[in-house]
């Protein structure tokens, strides 16, 4: 097919016509194949056309005719001899070659008629798509060869090869002459193909998009010249010579020739093409003859023509848009037809389940319950292999036809989750659908809790309690439910839900110990155990290990998400925050290599708040701009809150108050300030609030926070210290006493392993009992910080530092804290404390020491990893002897290591060494 056989033909009646020769011409159509005398026709009449009525001569060698015929010349002449034969082929069975359709004498005088067209000269028959012509065509074709063969004649063949062998007696007969000379052609090589793309295309593009172009046409001519349009259709008007373009176009004009040629070629050609891109991959010829009601063998030489062609290769199409075209080709109904049959036969045939659920999901309906099976079992595979896409399909089907009851609601709760990874704004629907089969009493209680999560996540805690508590009479075992409600996520995210529920209608909640021993072992129990323990009773390092071990042993997927974002909290909280970093870095390139905004945007607000807390606020904002541009707001429900509290908390620090305030103006669900988002978000408000002076406000803030997590029972400073944050706004206020109180009662909360929150308690203890006591809590709180690396806590530690120096008269030490807290507050983007440390400097601003102009590496990137632990510790004021033991090597070794560092960093003294090196440093 479109091989160029009419190329061939077109070339052999130029070189005749030059040569003198008389050229007839004709070709066969589909439409004609039954039609007497169309090919013959068109050779006598275009014969008449070109010479126009003469007298027809007495040949040598020719049956001499009778004498009236010799007077009858003229086209009227032809035009009898044609409806003669006409009619007596009508007569005849029209595919039937073994009678004669047209009679003898009739033949010669055709024959006759045929020759004296051309004058003497020598003769050029050319006859196209000779497969479609029909018999009696043949049958005269026939006799020419036999009575002119000693003539000067030529007779020039197109035909077009197939699965099925067309007028085989024709075919035969052509074998046994003498003079028969085949020419098979062949697709064009890649060399080929690029001298028809110079005809076009400049010499560099041709060259350089042959090997795709060959490579997706096969050689054929047809789709070659297809492709050189769509090149030329789609050149970019600011590059009109192409010399910028390198990947191939493929479009209308390529679909359109792949149409063409199918449709030109046989019926089972176009029917096995169509065969191909119903089944795609699965397309083996025993199934394609089953689904077409072909035999084998038509079906293999069907797909051997379809490769030869250039459309196919291996069972394949080459591109697949040429596969679309073959779809799009199909009417709605013969498409959905193969699809049913092809899931029957694939299904009868053994093929796996996701196969057989394509075909079913394409045809949109389930016939039986195998049906359902393949498509459940599909939903589950595709899920664990990421395929989120074919398992929303599978089960949105599956749902439309499954009856109600255990095992829709299960489908029904799966779809949920499926569609707010990827498209966390359109679950609502699926949330209604849950919460109408709740009401119409056929939602199975393993799928309750899908709902409830759905409604929380909403804020719609008025409806989760209500079903909470219907839940209570409404099953035999609530075991789903309990647990769901049982969890330290659900309590300590949502709390003000146990309030609306009843304490008594409330599940107890699991301790760190009871799944430690075995009760509750999957992740969810496990993780939401240790989050409850860190925020009920306070930060406990068995809460800590068990999120540690979690975090280990747990696959990202949807079922576990919540498991993996409460255990990072929990590390969070337990200020192992370069652990905390280092789990949600390596689950957030997963998730981007897994895709699904329902993952990313949760682990990047996560990602934001160790940012925060490690002191990196421009890395904060960066992770929860991203998290925001992941899912709408919509989507967000009231986790949002956390998010806006990481941004607002962030430019603060960084002096963006005005940028920190358009945050707070994001508008939220109103079911916010019951949440533990409500709180963050509360509390960076508070923070925003003083530090632009507005005192009152932000101690109403921090009050607040305080009053709401006594009252939900997460009463801990490592949630939120607003004991501290409230005690430095009773400082600025005259309420020295009442700063004591609290920030001592904050100080008796801090367990071990505390060390961010210790630290910044100290400090603010610090603050209360005057300059003469400030540097023992001060010292104690940077020993603290260097466990947990938050560094614009230590640049307030060390500016309270040197505040104290300076109060003390020791200018020399006030400016060597400001320098040293300076230069961290600059890397960490902290503008608004890098103001707050210059009158304490004496105005002695460091200038920037490490130039990292255009092209150039930062030194520090030339630190080896054990270079960059020392000189970490080396800048936090350790000792050699420190430093040593800390890292269990000895004293000489960090001698040589500090003095490499220096070199490389061109600085000479240990107070100079840059504080960024401590993000890269494990702990």
């Amino acid at each position: 097919m479109a091989t160029g056989k009419s190329e061939l033909l077109n070339g052999v009646a130029d070189q005749a016509e030059a040569r003198g020769l008389t050229v007839l011409r004709a070709t066969g159509l589909r439409a004609e194949r039954r039609t007497p005398m169309a090919v013959f026709g068109q050779l006598l009449l275009n014969a008449g056309r070109a010479e126009g009525p003469r007298d027809l001569p007495e040949r040598d060698g020719l049956a001499r005719p009778e004498q009236g015929e010799l007077r009858e010349t003229s086209a009227t002449r032809v035009e009898q001899l044609l409806d003669d034969a006409r009619f007596t082929a009508m007569l005849r069975d029209p595919d039937y070659e073994r009678e004669e359709h047209v009679r003898a004498h009739v033949m010669r005088s055709l024959t006759t008629a045929l020759h004296a067209s051309a004058d003497g000269r020598a003769l050029a028959i050319l006859v196209d798509d000779v497969q479609y012509a029909d018999i009696p065509s043949l049958q005269c074709l026939q006799h020419v060869m036999r009575e002119l063969r000693a003539k000067p004649l030529v007779i020039v063949l197109g035909l077009r090869t197939g699965p099925r062998a067309e007028r085989p007696m024709f075919s035969a007969e052509l074998l046994r002459h003498p003079r028969l000379t085949q020419l098979r052609l062949v697709p064009l090589g890649e060399r080929a193909t690029a001298e028809m793309l110079r005809e076009h295309l400049d010499e560099a593009t041709a060259r350089r998009l042959a090997p795709d172009v060959h490579r997706v046409s096969g050689g054929n001519p047809l789709l070659i010249r297809a492709l050189t349009h769509d090149i030329l259709a789609h050149r970019p008007p600011t590059d009109p010579s192409l010399s910028a373009l390198h990947a191939l176009t493929v479009g209308d004009a390529y679909r359109q020739s792949v149409l063409s040629c199918l449709h030109r070629g046989e019926d089972s050609v176009l029917a096995v093409a169509r065969g191909l891109a119903i089944l795609d991959d699965a397309a083996s010829d025993t199934i394609l003859a089953g689904l077409l009601e072909l035999d084998h063998e038509t079906v293999t030489l069907s797909r051997r023509a379809l490769e030869s062609a250039g459309l196919a290769e291996a069972g394949t199409f080459r591109h697949p848009l040429a596969r679309t075209a073959v779809l799009d080709d199909l009417t709605r109904d013969d498409r959905i037809d193969l699809h049913r049959r092809a899931a029957d036969l694939l299904r009868r045939g053994g093929a796996e389940p996701p196969v057989v659920a394509r075909h079913i999901v394409a045809a949109g309906e389930v016939t039986d319950e195998e049906s359902l099976d393949v498509l459940w079992e599909t939903a589950t595979r595709a899920r664990r292999d990421e395929d989120v896409s074919l398992a929303i399909a599978c089960l949105q089907l599956a749902d439309q036809a499954c009856p109600r009851g255990a095992r829709r609601s299960e489908i029904l709760a799966e779809l949920t989750r499926c569609v707010w990874r990827v498209r966390p704004s359109t679950v609502g629907p699926h949330l209604r659908a849950l919460r109408s089969a709740f009401d119409e009493g056929w939602l199975a209680e393993q799928a309750v809790p899908a709902l409830l999560a759905g409604l929380l996540w909403q804020g719609r805690f008025d409806e989760a309690a209500e079903i909470a508590r219907k839940c209570q009479g409404a099953y035999e075992g609530t075991s789903a439910v309990s647990a769901y409600l049982g969890a330290g996520a659900v309590r300590t995210t949502y709390p003000v839900l146990r309030e609306r529920v009843g304490a008594d209608n409330w599940p107890a909640p699991h301790g760190t110990a009871d799944v430690v021993t075995g009760r509750g072992s999957d992740p969810r129990s496990r993780a939401g155990a240790a989050l409850n323990t860190v925020l009920t009773r306070g930060v406990d390092p068995g809460a800590a290990d068990l999120a540690d071990a979690v975090l280990q042993g747990t696959p990202l997927n949807d079922a576990n998400l919540e498991a993996l974002t409460c255990s990072l909290n929990v590390l969070i909280y337990s200020d192992r925050l370069t652990r905390a970093a280092h789990w949600c870095d390596a689950l957030l390139r997963e998730a981007t290599k897994l895709g699904g905004p329902g993952w990313q945007a949760p682990l990047s607000a996560v990602r934001a708040k160790i940012a925060l807390r490690q002191g990196n606020a421009g890395d904060a904002v960066r992770y929860a701009v991203n998290a925001l541009a992941w899912m709408t707001p919509l989507g967000w429900g009231v986790g949002i809150g956390s998010v806006l509290a990481t941004l607002v908390s962030a430019h603060t620090a960084m002096g963006q108050y005005d940028q920190a305030m358009t945050y707070l103006d994001h508008h939220v669900p109103d079911g916010l300030p019951e949440t533990r988002y409500g709180l963050e978000l509360i509390h960076a408000r508070g923070q925003l609030y003083a530090a632009t002076g507005r005192v009152r406000p932000a101690l109403d803030d921090f009050l607040t926070c305080g009053e709401l997590m006594t009252r939900w029972g997460i009463d801990q400073p490592a949630l939120i210290p607003w004991r501290s944050a409230a005690a430095e706004m009773h400082l600025r206020t005259g309420g020295e006493a009442e700063a004591d109180r609290l920030v001592k009662e904050q100080l008796s909360k801090c367990g071990p392993g505390q060390s961010r929150t210790r630290a910044l308690t100290l400090r603010v203890l610090a603050e209360v009992a005057g300059l003469r006591r400030h540097h023992h809590a001060l010292h104690e709180a940077i020993e603290e910080l260097e466990e947990c690396e938050d560094r614009l806590e230590l640049v307030r530690v060390l500016g309270a530092l040197s505040r104290s120096h300076h109060a003390l008269g020791e200018l020399g030490q006030a400016r060597m804290m400001a320098r040293r807290a300076w230069r961290i507050a600059r890397d960490a983007q902290a503008e608004a404390l890098c103001e707050q440390l210059l009158p304490y400097g004496d105005g002695d601003v460091p200038a920037v020491e490490r130039p990292t102009g255009h092209g150039e590496s930062c030194p520090s990137e030339e630190l080896t990893d054990a270079e960059r632990r020392v000189a970490s510790l080396a800048s936090f004021g350790h000792s050699n002897r420190e430093i040593a033991r800390k890292l269990f090597i000895t004293v000489s070794t960090v001698e040589q290591h500090l003095t490499r560092v220096y070199r490389k960093l061109n600085v000479s003294r240990r107070k100079d060494l840059p504080h960024d090196l401590l993000a890269d440093t494990a702990c």
